[in-house]
């Protein structure tokens, strides 16, 4: 006999609340297509949370809830995005997209993740969570046809791959990073001049000083005990004191390398984003052996580099500030590659804290939090910093708008979400974006092009296709759309099985200058 599904639904003998009408289904009935967690429907059912997950539990059984991506949980009749009523899905964007700018979503091949920049010589001297592969930059560059010595730039440096790959094959690069350790780490990393024999002979003498020098204080940061095991916190300590204060290509990199082991030193992981991993098996990590580790890496790949110097080109430049307003010529660019943050992506003040507290590059949480601010926009952007952005109407692109209002709706009918102004954040990040955009059309010379990688996202159970959006704001700001071409696949957090993609999106400058700007279509 099959048993029916949905509200009405009964389950004899189940726990209290998986009845008929009980207050666990008209919870998840409420929530519709984003869904409720266990502790969202415990708050707005007043039930104990583990009688709540009792009863979910009951119902996925009985095969009437689902679990999903993040702990979420939906009735089985909201399993499928695309059947409810009023959800715009992926492919009804990209058929608007393809007739409005006359041209085929593609698909490219070959790795475009940083996973794999983690054992390569130079770029496996920092971890950095998000971005492009090397191979991208390198096949990017490879199809340009650019003369050796043309000015490649990457307005969001973060570690500073393009520039790496650009300045290996001959380029001049350029690059802007507000992230003070981001930026940090690109500076050292481009320095290939740096004496791998200097190198050397600093860590030596840092390490002797760490072994008879005083302790550094403590990091602001409320959970530094928590966060380390003591004889590890207590060798970093010893080290952050024996560090010296930066400013030179060898000091700068003596502190790179110190806060390259922090995170393997601590009880946290840094992916998908900060947080405690599982409890170590085995003994304490010893800091001054994984300094020497790092420092012998780094003197192996500059030792390596020198074999190419005649390939080289000039030294690069990375300048800490903001892709809004870059510090350029008009013109002076011959080709811009980059990954901006994504709309739902990670928040890099959370996820860097400890890189920036203990080397010095934020002395509170104040200083965190302006930093954040500076930032393209995250979810964890104080509230204070939307205001002018919570009416859907006034958005940058018109596609937005209704995105908004979907967002603004599915949130109310939900109830509890982890923000009620996400639509605003939607707003603000690419509104964000358009002065960027701006910034490298104009420093681009006439035919340069402007390659991105961007991705997708899945916000309260709205789609937003924010690859499709961002070319929509390059046409509006000049740019001609050269391209739209899928990278990879990837899953939502919100729900595992909706997938979303990454995107390769490649915009030219007109060669006219691009004076005249196309108004896209609502």
């Amino acid at each position: 006999m099959n048993r029916p599904t949905g509200v009405g639904a009964t389950a004899p003998g189940g726990p209290p609340g998986t009845d008929a009408g009980s207050p666990i289904l008209a919870a998840l009935a409420g929530a519709g297509a984003i869904g409720s967690t266990a502790r969202q429907i415990a708050g707005r059912t007043a039930r104990p949370l583990d009688a709540v997950r009792r009863g979910l539990e009951a119902l996925s059984r009985d095969g009437r809830a689902l679990r999903i991506g993040r702990g979420l949980w939906i009735l089985r009749d909201f399993e499928r995005l695309d059947g409810t009523p009023g959800f715009s899905d992926p492919e009804s964007y990209v058929r608007r997209f393809e007739s409005e700018f006359h041209l085929r979503m593609g698909r490219t091949p070959g790795p475009i993740t940083f996973a794999p920049n983690d054992n390569l010589p130079v770029h496996r001297w920092w971890p950095y969570v998000q971005g492009y592969s090397a191979a991208f930059v390198q096949g990017v560059l490879s199809t340009s046809g650019l003369p050796r010595g043309a000015t490649v730039l990457d307005p969001f440096a973060g570690s500073g791959t393009t520039l790496v790959e650009s300045r290996r094959a001959g380029y001049a690069a350029v690059g802007t990073e507000l992230l003070p350790i981001s930026a940090l780490a690109a500076r050292v990393k481009v320095g290939f001049e740096l004496a791998p024999e200097a190198l050397a002979e600093a860590a030596v003498r840092t390490l002797e000083r760490a072994r008879s020098g005083p302790l550094a204080p403590l990091p602001f940061l409320r959970e530094t005990v928590r966060q380390f095991d003591p004889p590890v916190l207590r060798a970093l300590r010893h080290l952050r004191a024996a560090l010296p204060d930066g400013g030179t290509p060898v000091h700068d990199a003596i502190r790179l390398a110190f806060g390259a082991i922090l995170i393997p030193s601590s009880r946290l992981r840094r992916s998908p984003c900060l947080g405690y991993g599982p409890p170590r098996r085995g003994p304490s990590p010893n800091v001054p052996d994984a300094f020497r580790a790092q420092i012998t890496a780094m003197v192996a790949d500059l030792t390596a580099l020198r074999a190419h110097r005649s390939a080289w080109g000039p030294p690069a430049r990375v300048i800490e500030g903001d892709a809004r307003s870059l510090p350029l010529q008009d013109g002076s660019v011959d080709l811009a590659i980059t990954s901006p943050p994504y709309v739902n992506g990670m928040d890099y003040v959370m996820n860097y804290k400890l890189d920036l507290a203990w080397l010095g590059f934020a002395r509170s949480y104040a200083d965190l939090a302006a930093l954040r601010h500076a930032l393209v926009a995250c979810d964890n952007l104080p509230r204070d910093s939307l205001t002018a952005y919570g009416e859907p109407a006034e958005a940058v692109d018109p596609w937005l708008p209704p995105i908004l209002r979907s967002i603004v709706a599915n949130v109310a009918q939900k109830g509890t979400y982890r923000r009620d102004d996400m639509h605003a954040v939607v707003a603000r990040y690419f509104a964000d974006l358009v002065p960027v955009l701006r910034e490298v059309h104009r420093t681009l010379a006439p035919g340069g092009r402007f390659v991105l990688v961007v991705g997708d996202s899945l916000l309260a159970g709205t789609y937003v296709p924010g690859d499709l959006v961002l070319a929509r704001l390059g046409a509006a700001q000049g740019f001609r759309v050269r391209s739209v071409a899928v990278a990879r696949t990837r899953r939502s957090g919100q729900r595992r099985s909706f997938v979303l993609r990454e995107s390769i999106v490649t915009l030219e400058k007109r060669s006219d200058g691009g004076r005249h700007r196309v108004r896209v279509r609502p």
